[in-house]
């Protein structure tokens, strides 16, 4: 009984910890390390760090990483943090069973692409003005702030975010960033 109810503490303090980091994250200004890097390696190295929790949750990930990309300008440490957000964000959203597509492209106006899609219950169109607000939310679990830190470290690193969502049909969230030139 005791190291039950030790478990269930350790994982309320665990769930706790992680709300503080977000909110501490958000409050704090953004400092960037920036550089050229390869998008690619980036997306794998996010990918390995969350395909145990797919995985749990019976979800499976594949990687459409465009060869011969250019280099992003960017801070590696804070791109992994976007993409494990938006990874985690569809698992979140995605039945089991159910498949993630992360992927990388060119885009316009010197721009590089990496793109997370899920196929999972997708975003109510009344909501999707309203999904990079802080503390805005539909999850009674959620903080609201996840895809703000996501927004405010795209633009950080004067990048964009796009979202095209349909409800019942997935969403697919695009991190637009300038190619290092």
């Amino acid at each position: 009984d005791d190291m039950e109810y030790f478990d269930i503490a350790e994982a309320e303090l665990r769930r706790l910890n992680a709300h503080i980091s977000e909110l501490l994250d958000f409050a704090k200004p953004v400092r960037l390390d920036t550089g050229p890097h390869d998008l690619g390696e980036v997306a794998d190295d996010a990918a390995r760090g969350i395909e145990a929790v797919l995985a749990e949750r019976k979800l499976t990930l594949s990687r459409e990483l465009a060869p011969d990309l250019p280099a992003a300008r960017c801070d590696m440490v804070r791109l992994r943090q976007i993409l494990i957000n938006l990874l985690d964000n569809a698992a979140k959203a995605s039945p089991p069973g159910s498949a993630i597509t992360i992927r990388t492209h060119s885009a316009p106006a010197g721009m590089v692409a990496i793109e997370v899609a899920d196929t999972g219950k997708g975003i109510d169109a009344a909501n999707l003005p309203r999904i990079f607000e802080p503390f805005f939310t539909t999850r009674p679990d959620g903080t609201g702030l996840g895809l703000a830190i996501v927004h405010k470290l795209v633009r950080a690193h004067q990048g964009e975010i796009e979202v095209k969502s349909t409800l019942g049909a997935g969403s697919t969230f695009t991190v637009l960033l300038p190619a290092a030139t």
